[in-house]
């Protein structure tokens, strides 16, 4: 039978035509997904990009926060926390679970020292662990904004912390949470080398005996490791292997702390669990808020194992990439902007403290004339040892801020003592170097030890001539990094004591302490009553030096009866010398005020002062006659006499000390 060539033809056409009109459906089809998509597409170079945007955002965000906004908080970081090369110091730490994370922290926490060298080593423990993360977990790189979730949370654990920087008890806290969540990732990345059920049993039960060195991050880990093996594609249908595998690194997280109980005393069985996560406690107060970065620091990692697995996304998923990674971006800047501490008088008081305890008093000065509003009790009493040192008290005590508020702690009710923060620097500078040794040694029992007691308790020995106590405090800060040298420094007194009379630092200190004596009373805890009520009840005609003191001291107890001694014991002790501004003001106000106690007359007042008394007098009066109430006077006319003893005396009032 024959077949025509037409027929043949048409035979082989039908195929390629069917072929082609296939190809045709789809490229039609892929265009129309196309426009489904919208045309978003993430290839194989972009997530790349996301993942280095995210790592510069963390970078930027934290080095603006710790570096530019808290460098006075890391200073004050580092001096109220302590390491030692001394292994007696490890031996401390070890104390408690997690000891080994606290050794680590406090090591690290001295680099705060130079605030920007300690803020970029944190921020490297925090880019390190995001990545670490991502190894761990073998999550995408698309997704890494959602590893940074934990690192926002460290940042903000580091500058929301407020007055509690006082009162915090965690040994290394500044550290602490960014070693410890390094440690559990680094837990979590050994566990997942290994893909053998037995060898991750062996590795498993590896991390669970790590629970003394990294306490609550041990069972973090555990946790996590858990978390991985639920979300782990079931490699065979045995219902039971699917439960047994992730419950046994929970029974290993509930077990592991029961079995080294035994091993600590200073810890409640209740708490086993829980030691390395920090707690905001004092006597009267507990604070959530502080914790709840630690608390999703803690949670976030849950959610790493169930994140999508493919590397190029396109369409819808493309589009969530992006929504998540710049809600991540703009929500962890707003976040740490929100929870900033960044009250003017928390960073002042630190400023000042510093530049007190290294005997800068005009940098204390300075700090002091640019506060905008009241300054806190702290700082009012800072100036005024900066003006002893200075033998300025008489000139340019009121010439500052002297309402002091107390102390704004924001989101907290915690209440703040002056006994905890700076109390013991401002007894050392009064003379009164027991109530020093005191406190100093109450705070490292409660606290921990710092650098700034065991400096305190160096020079309260030093002055005293206790030389074998002094050397026992400046042998410990010998085995410390960036004290060494302010140790060495002092340790020839320790050899030799006629030296102290070398150092200039310890001259107003010493005369003080020796006209006092070394009485040691009570202040009931607070600082600024104690030292009120002792200098202006005291008398003293063989120094000058304590004897001004005492004045100034009855001129901020605006008691006419305690001023007039003193204010004749210092013109005889200064007898040809010019009488300073603010006790001429005091004496032609008190004069006016009672007249028949004291005859002022025939004081040789300054023209200045006679001026701007009956200035004073007389716009206060013509305010008052208006109905203006005593506290807007004192406002209306503060610019112009506020830096008198009249005005301090007439308007500052409500005084809180704390």
């Amino acid at each position: 039978m024959e077949v025509s060539k037409e027929d043949s033809s048409r035979k082989g056409s039908l195929p390629k035509a069917q072929k082609e009109s296939r190809r045709m459906t789809a490229t039609e089809q892929k265009e129309t997904r196309t426009k489904k998509e919208r045309g978003m597409v993430l290839g194989k170079n972009t997530p790349l990009w996301m993942a280095l945007a995210t790592t510069a955002v963390v970078a930027v965000v934290g080095a603006y926060h710790l570096i530019v906004c808290n460098s006075d908080v890391l200073f004050m970081a580092q001096s109220k926390d302590f390491f030692s090369s001394d292994m007696s110091h490890l031996k401390e730490c070890m104390r408690l679970p997690g000891g080994l994370i606290s050794w680590l922290a406090t090591f690290l926490t001295q680099f705060f020292y130079h605030p920007a060298l300690g803020a970029c080593i944190l921020m490297v423990l925090w880019l390190g662990s995001m990545w670490l993360s991502k190894v761990a977990f073998k999550v995408r790189t698309v997704w890494m904004a959602v590893l940074a979730m934990p690192a926002f949370c460290l940042l903000v654990s580091t500058i929301d912390v407020g007055y509690w920087i006082y009162y915090v008890k965690q040994t290394g806290y500044w550290f602490y949470g960014s070693v410890g969540y390094l440690v559990a990732m680094a837990l979590v990345w050994f566990h997942s080398l290994f893909k053998k059920r037995i060898d991750r049993v062996i590795t498993t039960c590896l991390v669970a005996i790590t629970y003394p060195f990294f306490g609550w991050y041990t069972l973090l880990a555990l946790a996590y490791i858990s978390v991985m093996t639920i979300a782990r594609p079931a490699q065979d249908g045995k219902v039971m292997m699917r439960v047994l595998r992730p419950a046994f690194p929970l029974v290993l997280a509930g077990v592991m702390p029961l079995l080294c109980y035994q091993l600590y005393s200073g810890i409640r069985l209740e708490d086993v669990w829980t030691v390395g996560f920090p707690q905001f406690t004092n006597d009267t107060t507990v604070s959530l808020v502080p914790a709840v970065p630690f608390a999703l620091l803690a949670i976030a990692p849950l959610f790493f194992p169930f994140l999508p697995r493919r590397q190029e996304l396109r369409g819808r998923a493309a589009w969530s990439a992006w929504i998540v990674t710049l809600a991540i971006w703009i929500g962890g800047c707003v976040w740490a902007e929100k929870m900033d501490f960044q009250n003017y008088n928390y960073h002042a008081e630190m400023r000042m403290y510093r530049d007190a305890d290294e005997g800068d008093w005009e940098k204390v000065l300075d700090e002091m004339s640019e506060i905008p509003g009241n300054a806190s009790r702290q700082m009012v009493l800072l100036k005024n040892v900066a003006l002893l040192n200075t033998g300025e008290m008489g000139t340019k005590m009121f010439k500052y801020n002297n309402m002091g508020e107390p102390p704004t702690n924001g989101f907290d009710t915690l209440h703040v003592h002056m006994v905890q923060t700076v109390a013991p620097l401002l007894y050392y500078y009064h003379g009164k170097t027991n109530f020093t040794v005191r406190w100093c040694i109450e705070n490292s029992v409660e606290f921990g030890n710092d650098y700034d007691n065991l400096k305190l308790l160096a020079r309260c020995a030093l002055v005293g001539g206790e030389m074998d106590v002094a050397r026992k405090y400046l042998t410990i800060l010998k085995t410390t990094l960036f004290y060494r040298d302010w140790a060495e420094r002092l340790w020839p007194i320790t050899e030799k004591p006629e030296l102290i009379k070398k150092y200039p630092e310890f001259d107003t200190v010493r005369e003080l302490r020796d006209h006092m004596g070394t009485t040691l009373d009570g202040d009931n805890g607070l600082c600024e009553m104690y030292l009120l009520n002792y200098f202006s009840h005291t008398m003293n005609k063989e120094s000058k030096l304590l004897q001004e003191l005492t004045l100034n001291y009855a001129l901020v107890q605006k008691d006419i009866q305690l001023f007039w001694p003193r204010f004749f014991l210092y013109a005889q002790l200064h007898d040809g010398e010019k009488m300073p501004v603010h006790y001429q003001e005091a004496a032609k106000l008190y004069g006016s005020l009672e007249p028949d106690n004291v005859d002022i007359s025939r004081m040789p007042f300054d023209k200045e002062v006679n001026d701007s008394y009956a200035g004073f007098q007389k716009l206060s009066q013509s305010l008052l006659s208006t109905g203006m109430k005593t506290e807007e006077v004192g406002e209306a006319i503060k610019s112009t006499y506020g830096g008198t003893f009249y005005w301090f005396y007439f308007f500052c009032r409500d005084i809180h000390s704390y």
